[in-house]
């Protein structure tokens, strides 16, 4: 396990992942001035933390109408390894990993594909939801989950956030999408590249920033350690419950994914490797399933993946 460098910066970089939060394309020159610091401080700070993976910087997902389908294929293989390296020679996939647990690999398609192996869930994902997680340690998550755990009756139950619709978003032109495939792996782009690369108008592309939480998801995520400080494993979960579940592994430190593949719900979580820290979640899962609010769950081990630039 990679070791982090001590933060030694006069501000946190959970202070610095809230700008984040608010305001995805925040100037550098912005967070120096919010700071109360010189520009070059701000830009080592920042280099600082996405360098060391403890800041990811914000991505951009659409949400899930039929117009912006993306069809998910958690597999069992002969040799995934050499499916690995395989299927980065299809267009159409734009990520894809290898795993142990429930299914050994796992792909993302931008359009139906007939994947090699043995399929174990498919389907089109829902909506995501992503944590925002708390400025706290794993202790404290693990004392705060244990106490909703013990005090379910109290939490509020609301609708699942995991919305899947089957109509398309409209207006949605060809510009959109050029503008939607710059900026999916990197919000953050400057917006000169961003005039270049897609050939629009500035006035277009505010539009699409103005309009973006009404087709989409920004996503920024945070881990206190860096991300190579952690075990990501995903979940695989029956339920009607998931905005509780949603509620309960919010508490974790890390990031978390959220979505729905038909009647399972997928938690991606990012664990410590302590024993507690990963015997957390199966404790709540079985604390859940008890209570009849989990009909089963089980898991996978992300070992490695690949997605194209």
């Amino acid at each position: 396990m990679a070791r982090i460098p001590k933060w030694r910066h006069s501000k946190s970089p959970y202070e610095l992942f809230q700008l984040i939060v608010e305001d995805p394309r925040i100037p550098k020159k912005e967070i120096s001035r919010k700071f109360n610091v010189n520009l070059k401080t701000a830009e080592i700070w920042w280099n600082h933390a996405v360098e060391r993976r403890i800041i990811i910087p914000p991505i951009f997902r659409r949400k899930c109408y039929e117009n912006f389908k993306e069809y998910f294929y958690f597999l069992n293989t002969d040799d995934p390894y050499k499916v690995y390296w395989r299927v980065q020679e299809n267009k159409e996939i734009t990520y894809s990993s290898v795993e142990t647990g429930f299914a050994n690999f796992f792909i993302i398609a931008k359009s139906p594909i007939e994947p090699e192996g043995d399929i174990v869930l498919e389907g089109n994902r829902s909506d995501y939801y992503v944590s925002i997680p708390p400025d706290h340690d794993f202790q404290t998550a693990i004392t705060r989950m244990r106490n909703k755990l013990k005090n379910l009756d109290s939490l509020e139950y609301s609708p699942s956030p995991l919305v899947s619709r089957n109509y398309d978003y409209e207006p949605w032109d060809e510009k959109d999408e050029a503008i939607f495939q710059s900026l999916c792996n990197d919000m953050r782009m400057p917006f000169s590249r961003l005039l270049k690369e897609t050939d629009t108008y500035s006035d277009k592309i505010m539009k699409w920033f103005r309009g973006r939480d009404e087709f989409g998801h920004t996503i920024t995520m945070f881990f206190p350690e860096g991300d190579s400080s952690y075990i990501l494993l995903r979940y695989f979960i029956e339920t009607n419950n998931d905005s509780l579940l949603i509620d309960i592994f919010s508490e974790l430190p890390t990031s978390a994914v959220f979505y729905r593949l038909g009647e399972m719900l997928v938690i991606s979580m990012y664990l410590p490797f302590s024993l507690e820290g990963r015997m957390i979640v199966r404790e709540a899962l079985s604390t859940l399933k008890s209570e009849e609010l989990v009909t089963f769950y089980t898991n996978s081990f992300v070992e490695y993946g690949y997605r194209p630039d």
